[in-house]
């Protein structure tokens, strides 16, 4: 359509006369809109600054959606995992950053719980939902995997997690958390009473689910009320999951509304026969979805041009800038002092609503001759009562162009061309932006991607898509589809990739709307990838990290060195950064910036930081050693989910190490990290229920925990079960089978199995004493004392063995040195028995290939030898020479950079 016209003039003819004229009429105008915003008030005129919405966001969001169906020894549940893939599509919409796992065995169901873990670290909200079978047992609740059978009574431990241990971990890095189970079915016991914990629980009888009782900040939500049955229903989805679906995304609507509108559907639904149960402690509101109430005119003041001989005129005017679910209706409410305003064939009258769509379309018919100037103010109101005001000033022009037939409808022209149509674009092809982050970095910002800013022209845009592998911010305030971006704002975007990594890459479409809808829409890629230093020295079960981890041994050091100063340097803020890096310093000798990096990972709450430190404080490795100062960083890592911080503070408790010991609490611990996967938690629990020196002794439970380790490959499991075999407790006596997973542990690095098998040949009358030698030795090398004790007594038997002179000295040093027990006081027996000047040429040795200058290792510890080792070690030595020699062999066995992971 030509539109000669009518148009907004943007190039205007130059000129004393027409310079007043327009100065004149924009005084009136402006005026006249700003008597209009008075009238209407500021609160009502709905022209909120997008930033001023930042104060009510809601912040990060992190979801673990898991359905769980294919049950391969309980019934199965058609409906759970597909209930579970709707709700996390559903939970995406809502902004939330979705972990999903559908059909989990246990330990895809431990992995899945850490990549959740993960995701939630500094998070706001914190949501849960679970669709699949669950028990409830000594009011507890139970989700179980599909790979559960509940066949033993010690079947629960190790094959479920307690919800109860997953809500706390919540509340330590959220201030907001929802529990929804869906997963109240007849509970699907196989026995009569199971374990847990130190209580033997007598589960007849049970039904459903128990009611748990919040904390402050946490809502919890059942799809059918305690101890009664949900259904799984006969459609696609339970008759829960399908309410529940149904009413998240309601915009601004108060969660306990969304609740009270989700039960009455599913009575409703069901006939009364289910009625979901929530229990609240909330103190504050929270919305699902909150949609902006944003509406402003693009332009709301406006000039049309025409000739006085034009006998209709397009007022075009543009389109309001509106939040997407915003309902609208636009007003001609002062009556014309001359001429009409049509729609169509349609008069409009003052007052009148009019369809938002349709004003493009409304047309003035001036009167015959009309010469002066016609102001036309108009307003558009929401549904939530919001309006905002304009107006169209037509100029009448003599130096304008009369239309050339008059049978067409005259549109001005703007000066320069005509008008393109509705739509249409002088780029076809859609505008790239690429953004390429590491997971796990927080929000990267847009401006890198985009070259030149001023390119994005002016107006707004609507977040049209976003994959749910990204997170998209402005400021501090969290945005979703839908929500309204000034094109100023663009370069000021914030884009985080999801924790996990993704396969394909994330993308954020932006839609020009208002003025700029004929414009081609903006597309940003995310290219999400894991850095180089999380591959190579990222640790084991982090739950503040991105990877699975490596263990210290298998390091690749100078690879590892570079990468992660590279990342420290780049994302200093990155506490993980700092203590992959103190890992690589650390496998690589440099125990002093080692620690300062771990140091200043733990400032900065990386919890694994401070189980390691804690470790090194239980060893003095580094450190000064003081068991004591262990046990707060192990608190602080256990109350996070850190299952290692769990297994090091509950065998602490067991020990007293470092603590008074308490058995009760130090089980719940090993518990707590068995359950989320710690394959050393279940050896020590295992040990502990077979010895029964601090528990009710246990054997098949006992074994059961051997063997859920063994099943993870894991070679403290193939050790433990070898003695199980090799003596016939629990299971049939196959001494066999026992030397087969006592060679499998040994070849694994286990500190303890090459003595073990070692003292195996010697009862088989082995006679190949160097290999029993070469086993014990190895095993001393990995830290164990035993060995080292025996290797010292094999080569005083057998002074052949010695291959330098001292070995035999060093190897009791190192058993001392160990501290553990009865290897360590036979070793102080021994050493005791050695003449005095052979120890002290030993310490002097040490001193010297620990780097001390100037020693002779002449047997005589002078004032010169004591500096040097009052140095070396850091505080003041030790009198007793084999107390000193044990110091030193253990400085000297850290040096070799032993795994302290495996003791």
């Amino acid at each position: 359509m030509d539109r000669s016209a009518g148009n907004r003039v943007q190039n205007r003819p130059k000129g004393v006369a027409d310079s007043a004229l327009r100065n004149h009429i924009h005084l009136l105008v402006r005026l006249f809109i700003w008597c209009l915003v008075l009238a209407a008030g500021a609160a009502a005129s709905g022209l909120t600054p997008i930033e001023a919405l930042a104060e009510r966001a809601e912040g990060r969001r992190a979801a673990l959606v898991i359905g769980n169906s294919a049950y391969q020894d309980l019934v199965p549940l058609p409906n759970a995992a597909k209930d579970a893939r709707h709700i996390g599509e559903v939970l995406s919409r809502a902004n939330f950053e979705v972990t999903i796992g559908d059909d989990l065995d246990k330990a895809s169901l431990e992995r899945t719980i850490r990549d959740f873990l993960r995701s939630l670290n500094d998070g706001d909200v914190a949501l849960f939902y679970y669709s699949g079978h669950a028990v409830q047992v000594a009011g507890e609740n139970y989700i179980l995997p599909v790979d559960a059978n509940l066949t033993s009574s010690y079947d629960l431990e190790v094959e479920s997690y307690n919800i109860s241990n997953l809500l706390d971990y919540m509340r330590e890095t959220s201030s907001l958390q929802i529990l929804i189970l869906d997963s109240c079915r007849d509970n699907p016991f196989k026995n009569e009473y199971y374990f847990a914990g130190n209580k033997k629980v007598a589960v007849k009888g049970n039904k459903g689910l128990a009611s748990l009782t919040p904390r402050q900040g946490s809502l919890i939500v059942y799809s059918t009320a305690p101890n009664q049955i949900a259904y799984d229903g006969a459609g696609e989805l339970s008759p829960f999951t399908d309410a529940l679906a149904g009413h998240i995304l309601t915009p601004n609507t108060e969660v306990r509304q969304v609740l009270t509108d989700i039960r009455a559907d599913v009575i409703a639904r069901t006939s009364g026969r289910q009625v979901p149960w929530d229990v609240s402690s909330l103190t504050s509101q929270f919305f699902f979805v909150t949609r902006e109430s944003v509406l402003v005119m693009g332009e709301s003041l406006t000039e049309v041009r025409v000739s006085p001989q034009a006998r209709r005129v397009e007022l075009d005017i543009p389109p309001p800038i509106a939040s997407e679910e915003m309902a609208l209706t636009a007003h001609f409410d002062q009556p014309l002092k001359s001429g009409r305003l049509m729609l169509g064939s349609e008069q409009i009258e003052p007052g009148a609503p009019i369809p938002t769509n349709r004003l493009p379309d409304v047309v003035y018919l001036p009167e015959p001759g009309e010469t002066s100037v016609q102001l036309i103010p108009y307003s558009v109101v929401s549904s939530e009562g919001h309006k905002v005001s304009g107006a169209v000033a037509i100029v009448f022009d003599p130096a304008m162009k009369p239309p050339v037939d008059e049978q067409e409808i005259p549109v001005a022209s703007k000066e320069g061309g005509t008008t393109r149509p509705a739509g249409a674009s002088s780029k076809a092809e859609l505008r790239q932006l690429a953004l390429a982050a590491d997971v796990g970095t927080g929000f990267q910002s847009l401006s890198d991607a985009i070259p030149q800013p001023q390119q994005l022209g002016d107006g707004w845009y609507r977040i049209d898509e976003r994959s749910p592998a990204a997170q998209i911010a402005l400021n501090t305030r969290m945005l979703s589809e839908g929500d309204l971006v000034k094109s100023e704002d663009i370069a000021r975007l914030g884009i985080r990739p999801s924790l996990r990594i993704i396969e394909t890459d994330a993308k954020i479409v932006l839609k020009p709307i208002g003025q700029a809808a004929g414009e081609p829409p903006i597309v940003i890629d995310v290219k999400a990838s894991v850095n180089r230093c999380d591959e190579l020295a990222g640790d084991r079960l982090d739950i503040q990290g991105v990877s699975e981890g490596v263990y210290p041994n298998d390091i690749r050091i100078d690879e590892a060195l570079a990468a992660c100063r590279e990342a420290v340097a780049s994302a200093p803020d990155v506490a993980r950064f700092r203590h992959e890096l103190g890992r690589v310093l650390y496998a690589r000798g440099e125990f002093e910036p080692a620690l300062a990096e771990f140091k200043a990972a733990l400032a900065a709450g990386h919890v694994r930081s401070g189980e390691l430190l804690g470790r090194f404080y239980q060893y003095g490795a580094g450190v000064k050693k003081d068991p004591a100062a262990a046990v707060p960083l192990f608190e602080a890592g256990a109350a996070r989910g850190d299952a290692y911080s769990q297994y090091s503070l509950g065998k602490a408790l067991m020990e007293g190490n470092g603590t008074k010991p308490d058995y009760g609490r130090g089980v719940e611990l090993l518990t707590r990290a068995a359950e989320s996967g710690h394959t050393f938690a279940m050896n020590q629990l295992g040990a502990e229920y077979l010895y029964g020196n601090r528990v009710p002794k246990d054997v098949e439970r006992a074994h059961r925990y051997f063997r859920e380790s063994y099943e993870r490959k894991d070679i403290w499991g193939a050790m433990n079960l070898s003695l199980l075999y090799r003596d016939g407790i629990a299971v049939e006596q196959d001494k066999a089978r026992s030397k087969e997973l006592l060679m499998e542990a040994h070849r694994g690095l286990h500190p303890y199995a090459g003595r073990l098998l070692a003292l195996t040949l010697i009862e088989e009358q082995d006679r190949d004493q160097q290999q029993i030698f070469r086993l014990f030795r190895e095993s001393a090398e990995r830290g164990d004392a035993w060995g080292a004790y025996y290797a010292a007594e094999m080569m005083r038997l057998d002074r052949k063995l010695i291959a330098e002179e001292g070995d035999d000295i060093r190897l009791l040093a190192h058993a001392l040195g160990r501290g553990e027990g009865k290897p360590a006081e036979r070793a102080r027996e021994a050493l005791a028995e050695i003449p005095e000047k052979l120890v002290n040429i030993e310490v002097q040795k040490a001193l010297v290939r620990l780097g001390a200058k100037g020693i002779e290792a002449d047997g005589v510890l002078g004032s010169r030898t004591r500096q040097a080792a009052d140095a070396m070690l850091g505080h003041p030595a030790p009198r007793s020479s084999y107390e000193l020699l044990a110091e030193l062999v253990a400085r000297e066995w850290l040096l070799s950079k032993p795994r302290l992971d495996m003791l």
